[in-house]
This record gives structure tokens, sequence and C-alpha cells, in this order.
């Protein structure tokens, strides 16, 4: 069922080409971008105050990646959120190291009072929250995944485990921060109802992608490029040319 869902996911990201606009931490960014691209998408990534509001007005989803912060990039996340709620467009909330630091924890909970479509985190982060991810969910409306070993979305009432991916995908940074970036390009091609279905065919499209990818890769460096590789081959390919097993 849930290779079903990342094909017909896959196929609608081919078809439409969505642009994804990220504001996201300076250590990923380009591996953000290298993987939205391999999917089909198309990132974006000005925190500039000046123009992130159009930007994201002009793509199909919002990513809001905590991981790096400043004064100028907390105004241009405010103006983003805005343009995107404005625009009914659908924005993703990763809530990098919340439980870490209070200040950080505390702007993620002022940040989620603008019901992101979707928070993804770590178990960590999302417990940080307060909150079990059932709760998180049908308190702000949202979807919430829960990522690690083994993988948990729900929106409050529905929910899925998801018991795929590989250790290395963890060995390299930036790959869970890369990888709800392409959760929000699974949401750009669907509607508010179809975010769920959404998170559920990302996340199994990038375990498996991750679980190939470490057939091929000798270690963390290898695995990195392997990767993109591995979900450029996916996004590309029919589900009957290329399965996701």
């Amino acid at each position: 069922m849930n290779e079903d869902l990342a094909s017909r996911h896959l196929n609608l990201i081919q078809d439409q080409r969505p642009a994804v606009h990220c504001l996201t931490n300076t250590v990923v960014q380009s591996l953000t971008a290298n993987m939205l691209l391999a999917v089909g998408a198309i990132p974006s990534m000005s925190s500039d105050i000046s123009e992130v509001a159009d930007f994201t007005a002009r793509s199909q989803a919002l990513l809001v990646n905590i991981g790096t912060l400043d004064p100028l990039r907390k105004n241009a996340i405010q103006a983003a959120i805005t343009s995107a709620q404005e625009n009914n467009i659908p924005w993703i909330l990763d809530p990098v190291l919340i439980d870490r630091a209070p200040v950080r924890l505390a702007y993620a909970q002022e940040l989620i009072k603008r019901e992101p479509a979707v928070i993804r985190g770590n178990a960590g982060e999302i417990s940080a929250l307060g909150s079990d991810p059932k709760s998180l969910a049908r308190d702000n409306r949202s979807i919430v995944a829960v990522t690690g070993a083994t993988d948990f979305v729900t929106d409050g009432n529905r929910e899925s485990t998801l018991h795929v991916g590989h250790e290395l995908m963890s060995r390299v940074t930036g790959i869970g921060c890369a990888g709800t970036a392409v959760l929000s390009a699974f949401c750009a091609v669907t509607d508010t109802a179809g975010h769920f279905d959404a998170v559920v065919a990302g996340l199994h499209t990038l375990g498996k992608t991750g679980e190939n990818a470490a057939r091929k890769a000798s270690g963390p460096g290898a695995f990195a490029a392997t990767i993109l590789d591995e979900i450029y081959f996916t996004s590309q390919s029919s589900s009957t040319e290329r399965p996701l097993t």
C-alpha cells in the first residue's frame, strides 16, 4: 500500500514540478536543494526579507527549518509563513534541536501556533513540545511525523508506522533536514485532506531509497551521493519498472 502511495505521489511531482521555498539551516542548503531536484521539485532558498514573501507566494509549499537561527532569519520566517497562509500554501516545520535550548523550544512553540501543515522531528524534538504526537496533531490541526529507526505519522486520528530506512541515514549531516524538504514536495501536490498520505508516501520513499543506497555505498561519503541517485532514479521510473523494494 505504501509503495503504491509513493508511486502515485512521485508521478504527481514529476507532472507538476512543484516549487518549494526553503528557509532551512545553512549546513544543509546544498543537499536540500539537490534532494528536491532529484525528486522532481524546484527549490528556492532566499531568506531576504524584501523578497521572501514573493518567493513563498509563487511556490506550492514552504519549508521552515530552524536549525540555524538569527534575528534576520526569524523575520524572514514570519513573513514567509504569513505569505503561505494568505495564499493557501502548506508550510512544514522542522523544529531542529529544540530539546537542546529553552529559547529555541519557545520559538518553535510560537511557530506551531500558526498551525503548520506538517511537523516533522525526531522523538526528542517532538517530546520536547510537551504532548504526545496524536495530541500535538489534534491541537494544532497538523500532521505529526516522528522519525528515527521507526517512523510514526499521525493526524490525531489516523496513524501509520513505517519500518524503513538504514542506519547510514543518521551518519550524514542533513539527511533528515533535506528529507523534510522532500516531504514538502509531496505535500505540494495534494490538498489538505491528502497531507497524511503525502507524508507517509514521502517517508516511505526516503526510507526505501536509503536502503537501496546503503546496499551500494561503501560508507557515509558515498552514501550521501548514492541516495541522491536513488531518489532520482525512483522518481524517474514507474513503479512497474523500478519498484520501491
